[in-house]
């Protein structure tokens, strides 16, 4: 009797690796890039409604129906929305929601807006909102100016060497606030209407004019409070109020001009998409207060369109940012490191070829004198129509494209894009040797104390992101390896000078625990696997002390079903907080950590890589794909977004690495 033939795991992993390509493939786009949907929350879509209104431009039907279903499908069971798909219920956001709901034509005793105005009775009522919220509640005359804390747009007329200028901020701080200082000093408000009265009374039951506004100026409800002001901010605050009263004319009109100029430069330097949604919606109220018949104001508003996702199954959504370089760089380095495959490499061939042509060529003109960095050589997160470029990115990008050439699936980037994205991303690093996001940071971090956006942490300034730091030395150790003389001598030795400095601030960086913090992303297994990364591209030899700790910290939190799991809630003071017990292991966490334990396996490793392997196979369902879970991605603490394809992608990048690639 001939024996039975024992299964072959290698074979088992190797066809859940093609069913996984097979999947990437279908959700790859047409021009080749490969970009899920970034998952928040509705505050952006009842935006929009509130912007329409003011605007005066009517919805189409079919995007009314498919709000209300986004609305239908993100409510709590308490009837009030949050900030991310895992929190409980905000002020903020059930608030807009309401207001949003009645706008589109829905009557107060719908079941979603009754809903809503009982979870906001019960929690104070709408007085107690954070700045942001006020701010939308005064355009339509829900809130009175007065008593939002002051933006004054004469901030934008100060030299540009004092060092509360904006342009100091945060870039999305930067620009959000340039479109909320000019709304906050046109005191912008649409024309009252019937239905703007109804909710008036619907919100303030007791009166709008008993309503204690300035009794609860500097108060935010519990549920929605984050870094209350402190008392320099509140002083300053004062200050303003001050300064609003007796502020001539004259100088608020020049403030006001200034602000649009800038306004009017982002519009058209980005095609008029904006660096993000947020500060589009600001900027197509500003452009119409400013010239309700400007010859822009049609493509201004078009260009929302950019950030929309829209079906009948999940409604009408505006993300908050797109992925789709980010998303197809990790893919190709993916399928760079996997065994050969007819999917994968054909989905590889068509992504790099696209990603090519999303790398800025040329400055930005005019960028200069509107506080933009050098854009020359850069990736940007979104895509080839979002020239707002970022370190990491790049990083990514770059080490991307050469892996895919040196296996034959892309033709060489020029040496010269290759160059000018090193010299991009060395224009990033800070003086600590952490490298930024978008720019290096340009204020004092004394500034990070006057964080006037309750709802947030950690968003004034750039700061030096382990991940991002971690990005940049990867890239930079990679391709100066691969140029090797093509380097200028200058250029070789700022490359080398900078990859020494990011891995001094990655050692430093390291907790005592052995994880590094996650800024982008959930939490330390996400910070770790991004720095042990770094570190082995630097140089730094496996049994290197920090590589060993961060070893130790992941093979200590595996959990008992061989995944990894932590929870949001670490973000909020940067503690490391597991999921519960009873939770099931993440999949895009669990791949984040074997794939850094397999970069520096050592015989002691391999039972929780293969326990970790075996988890990330048994959640993959029939058709290559892995199922929705937590959320994992995270910016400025609270804000916790659930990026689409991390789920798919990094558990795919996972089974590659295991299988390993055969020589081409």
């Amino acid at each position: 009797m001939t024996p039975a033939t024992a299964p072959d795991p290698r074979s088992d992993l190797a066809h859940a690796y093609e069913a996984a390509m097979q999947h990437l493939a279908s959700v790859q786009s047409a021009k080749g890039a490969v970009g899920g949907e970034v998952i928040w929350n509705p505050m952006l879509v009842c935006q929009y409604v509130i912007a329409c209104h003011v605007l005066g431009r009517p919805i189409d039907p079919d995007r009314r129906r498919r709000i209300r279903l986004a609305l239908e499908r993100q409510v709590r069971d308490d009837g009030g929305w949050g900030m991310h798909p895992d929190s409980e219920s905000w002020l903020f956001h059930t608030t807009l929601c309401y207001v949003a709901l009645r706008l589109l034509g829905h009557p107060p005793d719908d079941p979603l807006a009754a809903g809503a105005l009982r979870w906001i009775r019960a929690h104070g009522g709408v007085t107690k909102n954070p700045t942001w919220g006020r701010i939308w509640l005064a355009l339509l005359g829900l809130y009175p100016w007065q008593c939002v804390q002051p933006i004054l747009p004469e901030m934008w007329l100060l030299p540009d060497a004092t060092p509360v200028h904006p342009r100091r901020l945060y870039c999305h701080m930067r620009l959000i606030y340039l479109g909320l200082s000019y709304l906050y000093g046109a005191r912008v408000q649409a024309p009252d209407s019937p239905v703007l009265r109804d909710i008036r009374d619907e919100l303030y039951d007791r009166g709008y004019d008993r309503a204690p506004f300035r009794a609860h100026r500097d108060d935010i409800a519990a549920t929605d409070l984050y870094e209350a002001p402190g008392a320099g901010l509140r002083a300053a605050f004062a200050a303003m109020r001050a300064l609003d009263r007796i502020a001539p004319g004259l100088v608020r009109k020049k403030a006001l001009a200034r602000a649009i100029e800038h306004v009017l430069f982002e519009l058209r330097s980005t095609g008029h998409v904006c660096l993000s949604p947020v500060n589009g919606l600001l900027f197509n109220l500003a452009l119409h207060h400013h010239d309700a018949r400007h010859p822009e104001r049609d493509q201004a508003f078009r260009g929302l369109e950019y950030w929309f996702w829209e079906d009948d199954v999940d409604g009408t959504r505006i993300c908050g940012a797109r992925s789709d370089i980010w998303d197809t760089s990790f893919l190709l380095q993916a399928v760079c490191e996997g065994p050969r495959s007819d999917a994968g490499e054909g989905l590889a061939r068509r992504a790099a070829a696209w990603l090519v042509t999303a790398q800025i060529r040329g400055d930005i003109p005019g960028g200069a004198e509107h506080y933009r960095e050098p854009a020359d050589g850069g990736w940007g997160f979104a895509d080839e129509r979002h020239p707002w470029p970022v370190s990491d990115c790049t990083a990514e990008a770059l080490e991307a494209l050469i892996h895919c050439a040196d296996h034959r699936l892309a033709e060489p980037l020029a040496r010269e894009r290759q160059l000018a994205a090193l010299r991009f991303v060395l224009r990033r690093q800070n003086e600590d040797g952490g490298f930024g996001s978008y720019e290096p940071r340009r204020g004092s971090l004394v500034l990070k104390h006057f964080n006037p956006a309750e709802i947030y942490g950690n968003c004034m300034l750039e700061y030096s992101y382990s991940e991002c730091t971690a990005s940049c030395v990867r890239g930079l150790a990679l391709a100066r390896r691969h140029l090797g003389d093509a380097v200028p001598p200058g250029l070789a030795a700022d490359v080398d000078a900078a990859i020494e400095r990011g891995v001094a601030f990655l050692l430093r960086a390291q907790h005592p625990d052995g994880g590094w913090l996650g800024f982008w992303g959930i939490n330390f297994t996400y910070g770790t696997f991004f720095a042990v990364h770094a570190l082995l591209a630097a140089g730094l030899p496996r049994q290197h002390p920090a590589i060993r700790r961060a070893v130790a910290w992941l093979v200590r939190h595996q959990r008992r079903d061989g995944g990894w799991g932590e929870s949001f809630e670490g973000l909020l003071d940067g503690r490391d907080v597991q999921l519960p017990a009873h939770e099931p292991s993440l999949v895009a966490q669990t791949a984040w950590a074997v794939l850094t334990l397999m970069a520096a396996e050592t015989a002691e490793e391999s039972p929780a890589i293969e326990r970790a392997i075996a988890y990330i196979r048994a959640r993959q369902q029939a058709d290559g794909s892995w199922p929705r879970e937590r959320a994992s991605g995270v910016f400025f603490n609270t804000a916790v977004l659930d990026y689409d394809l991390y789920r798919q992608i990094f558990p795919a990048w996972a089974l590659a690495r295991r299988l390993g690639r055969t020589a081409d």
